[in-house]
């Protein structure tokens, strides 16, 4: 049974959520961008720890990379870059997205092996790092393609002026994808949080980890900042699986715009936060967004 949205937006809220998407989508890029820049410029932490945040914030970038479509339709009242627009839309958001959340497991795996797994942590170089990392991107396309060549696909979600998997369809290949998505998701971040509940016990006991001073985190910053981004793409993320899956299996025939309008501003919107906890925990990197003579002074 298909879900029909009750109700309609009128000119003024869909440019109200045209402004929200371009707000969501500038500071996205700027703060991500800001991450990147000084963590590959500055050198924030000692390679290969810095390997998996620039690539965190990069796939950030993803995620709202396409606010001037989403923008310009909400503007419009009516998707206006046609169904080519809307398969390109679709990929690149699920890219960003699904990435995300495989770089923040990552980073909870590589604190799990940084606190519990010592010596095998300290052996693993570089060119391991940039292969995890090639493979949460490969993971993250393999994703996002799916849609393109026919499991599940990409439309006009039922607000009418974004594009994304088709919560209006409650075919086979939609609803098999729904639910592989949702429990592989489920699936990782619980091993997540198990990973991070791990390495904060071994933070937090009397046992000092070694420091290297060029590291503008400490162990137990770096912990915290990690289960930070867990809990940004929990908040971030959770309403639009919820909303995918309750789609899927509730028998109501009619839904609000402003409920089909959240999680998709939920999902753009978190891609911002991601920064807060760096900013929060080193004055080192404040300093660096702020202004980079400081950070220099700082590390002459």
């Amino acid at each position: 049974m298909a879900i029909s949205t009750s109700g309609e937006f009128s000119e003024l809220e869909h440019k109200g959520v045209a402004v929200l998407y371009f707000l969501f989508g500038v500071f996205g890029v700027l703060t991500n961008s800001f991450t990147l820049k000084t963590f590959w410029k500055d050198g924030v932490l000692i390679s290969p720890k810095n390997i998996l945040h620039i690539n965190l914030a990069f796939s950030n970038v993803l995620v709202v990379l396409g606010f001037p479509f989403s923008g310009l339709s909400s503007w419009h009242g009516r998707w206006v870059f046609g169904d080519q627009g809307c398969q390109l839309y679709g990929f690149e958001s699920y890219t960003g997205g699904i990435a995300c959340t495989g770089f923040v497991f990552a980073l909870c795996f590589e604190r799990y092996l940084a606190n519990q797994q010592r010596q095998l942590y300290e052996s693993m170089t570089c060119s391991t790092w940039w292969l995890i990392t090639l493979a949460v991107w490969l993971h993250a396309m393999v994703w996002a393609l799916f849609p393109v060549i026919g499991w599940s696909s990409y439309s006009m979600e039922a607000s009418g002026v974004a594009c994304g998997l088709s919560w209006l369809k409650h075919d086979f290949n939609h609803t098999t994808f729904v639910i592989a998505m949702a429990v592989e998701h489920c699936v990782i971040y619980l091993l997540a949080f198990i990973f991070l509940k791990s390495a904060k016990s071994s933070v937090d006991s009397p046992v000092v980890l070694e420091v290297n001073t060029r590291n503008w985190f400490t162990e137990k910053q770096l912990v915290w900042i990690t289960f930070a981004f867990l809990l940004i793409a929990g908040i971030g993320w959770g309403p639009y699986g919820y909303f995918a899956i309750w789609s899927q299996h509730t028998q109501v025939t009619s839904i609000s715009m402003m409920a089909v309008t959240l999680p998709p501003l939920f999902a753009k919107g978190s891609a911002s936060f991601y920064i807060i906890p760096y900013l929060v925990a080193s004055e080192r990197f404040r300093d660096a967004i702020v202004g980079g003579e400081v950070a220099v002074k700082k590390d002459a």
